[in-house]
């Protein structure tokens, strides 16, 4: 593949640096609870979110922003003294709904086949996924590979190589890493990512302000909305 337009260059560039900044933000939300590192992170995102809007014409996306505004909103009135309160909490509501031995929600992919075999073959087929594109989780990971904040930062690391191989003008390697995010997101992701949503939806009560409600509904749309912006983007390169 020897060129494409310069439009459908930066088009695809522009896509894969917001792209790498949500995979990332859903990958911290979902790997750990917050900490000072996290503090400000929304608030620099809502922005694209509501951008999005125009795009993803869901009633349910527009009430996950909302939701996301008012937890931005908390974090954001936050003196220095009572941060360490706030954080104390969403720590407590990260280990009520992820951690808690025996009504924790379940965050892997494997856990929403029914079938033991299934649960098997999608675990090493996740594996294998990674393996193949050169993707080793975090140092400290001790969460199983199909785990939801694990995938979102894989997705996170290929748009970050697509962005590479851009600005590379390496079109071959572009085509490629669209066809494995567009198979990631359709074969996998998609599969479960909405049973995941709706389960964690289910399990909290005081939506007002909670993080978790809103970074997962607007999670499970966004992934919706990528991949048939990927599908485009891997239509136009091959066209």
């Amino acid at each position: 593949m020897s060129n494409i337009s310069n439009t459908l260059k930066d088009n695809m560039h522009s896509a894969g640096v917001i792209k790498t900044n949500f995979y990332n933000y859903f990958f911290k939300v979902f790997y750990t609870f917050p900490d000072m590192n996290f503090i400000g992170t929304t608030a620099k995102l809502i922005p694209y979110f509501e951008e999005l809007k125009k795009h993803i014409l869901i009633n349910d996306y527009s009430l996950c922003i909302n939701i996301l505004k008012n937890y931005n909103t908390c974090e954001q009135n936050q003196d220095e003294d009572a941060l360490e309160d706030f954080l104390e909490l969403q720590q407590d509501i990260f280990t009520e709904l992820f951690l808690d031995t025996t009504y924790a929600i379940p965050c892997t992919a494997s856990e929403y086949f029914l079938s033991n075999n299934m649960q098997i073959r999608e675990k090493d087929k996740i594996i294998n996924i990674y393996e193949v594109n050169n993707f080793t989780p975090p140092e400290d990971n001790t969460l199983p590979a199909d785990h939801v904040s694990i995938e979102m930062l894989y997705l996170q690391q290929l748009n970050a190589l697509l962005i590479k191989f851009l600005e590379e003008e390496n079109y071959d390697k572009v085509a490629n890493l669209l066809q494995e995010q567009y198979n990631f997101l359709q074969a996998h992701i998609l599969t479960w990512i909405n049973e995941f949503t709706m389960h964690l939806k289910e399990q909290i009560t005081q939506v007002d302000n909670n993080l978790y409600y809103a970074v997962a509904g607007i999670m499970n749309e966004f992934v919706k909305y990528d991949k048939t912006l990927t599908e485009e983007f891997l239509k136009s390169v091959k066209g």
